[in-house]
């Protein structure tokens, strides 16, 4: 056989595996569509029987008694089908990340039907991203971010926990709309699906279909109509966390990213895809703070609820938010030969300016119909008093 045909014979080899790859993806996010699709109204059913519904209150934005046990049929479409679609053979992380979600997951259940103290909480998210750390899926280099290459094992190891924590908290903390944290969650598992694919993490790639599938299917009960509807609750927004940052970190660890496309910043990368829970966070946090509370404490100032205040449904403050994610992430692979510096200072400057110039457009436009209202309330009265 001549080069030139060994060449022919190993390029269509790989055309044909991609392909097989991208159809089993195709299929694995399919089937797990179709089984939280089918989970869902017996998870919803069962909450109204026995009564594990989400009550109102005053920092609740919904009115009605709806089930938040949406996270349920979440987790079981992903695990399904994530299990049945990998290649468990050479994957030696899956027992580590299907551990981490087994945790999670029963920790929220317990959270969403009885409140659990926020330590507890929060050491056995510790736990959980120390053990997907252990596992392998672990931050070992900054790229040149700030003149840091190489990281000593013990930073890795905090540095992971840390990221873990706090951008899984992120997601959970940003589900207040219906829609947005499985929009985001979705939109951000999609892109990073397709990258993780293009640098040959097949079985990364796999997980992140796996969640978008029952993104797509969840979203569907989540903008439903009362009764068919369901909140995810925190079962289902700290897995979609979790989710993010593990393949979010196989990402920026995976040795191809910056060989297969030319990037240079594998994290300026994450950064524009998960920039909107973790500007949220940030912003909310500095709030409480300088207010002389608790960051932890719970209040109105996300940036859904500047949305809300102004008059905007809740599907129109999701969809904004989407497409304000899909403009960061289009930003960030466009400007991919950047450096990690300059990467992230594009995400913060298109981020912060379209979210602030949307709240500022929706305030204003508020002010004006109040303006309106107000004269039609004047021109009523001079008509009345002339009337007399």
């Amino acid at each position: 056989m001549s080069w030139l045909h060994f060449c022919n014979y190993f390029q269509e080899a790989q055309l044909n595996k991609v392909s097989t790859e991208i159809l089993t993806l195709i299929g694995c996010s399919i089937c797990s569509f179709l089984i939280t699709y089918f989970t869902l109204p017996s998870v919803i059913n069962l909450a109204y029987q026995k009564k594990l519904l989400d009550i109102p209150d005053v920092r609740k934005v919904h009115v009605q008694l709806i089930p938040s046990l949406g996270g349920i049929g979440i987790f079981i479409g992903v695990l399904i089908s994530f299990t049945l679609f990998c290649s468990l053979s050479d994957f030696n992380a899956y027992k580590y990340i299907l551990t981490s979600y087994l945790i999670l997951f029963f920790m929220g259940i317990k959270d969403d039907l009885l409140p659990m103290n926020a330590k507890k909480k929060f050491l056995i998210q510790i736990f959980v991203a120390g053990l997907i750390a252990y596992g392998g899926v672990r931050i070992t280099s900054l790229h040149g971010f700030l003149g840091i290459h190489e990281i000593h094992s013990i930073a890795s190891y905090c540095l992971t926990i840390f990221f873990i924590v706090g951008i899984t908290n992120a997601y959970n903390l940003i589900d207040g709309v219906d829609g947005l944290a499985g929009g985001l969650g979705g939109i951000g598992c999609m892109t990073l699906g397709i990258l993780l694919l293009w640098v040959q993490e097949y079985n990364f790639a796999v997980l992140a279909f796996a969640i978008t599938g029952s993104l797509v299917a969840f979203l569907r009960y989540n903008f439903g109509k009362y009764p068919n509807k369901t909140f995810m609750g925190d079962s289902g927004s700290l897995l979609l966390g979790l989710t993010i940052t593990v393949l979010s970190i196989q990402f920026i660890e995976s040795p191809n990213t910056m060989k297969s496309m030319g990037i240079h910043s594998p994290i300026g990368i994450i950064a524009g895809i998960i920039f909107i829970p973790f500007y949220d966070t940030i912003r909310v946090f500095t709030i409480r703070i300088l207010s002389g509370r608790s960051p932890f404490s719970p209040d109105k100032n996300h940036i859904h609820h500047e949305f809300l205040r102004s008059k905007v449904g809740h599907q129109q403050t999701s969809i904004l938010l989407w497409i304000g994610n899909v403009l960061m992430i289009v930003a960030v692979l466009l400007f991919r030969h950047q450096s990690t510096f300059n990467l992230i200072l594009i995400v913060c400057t298109v981020g912060i300016l379209f979210v602030h110039t949307l709240v500022y457009l929706r305030k204003k436009n508020e002010v004006k119909k109040f303006s309106q209202l107000n004269a039609e309330l004047d021109s009523i009265k001079k008509e009345n008093y002339l009337l007399q």
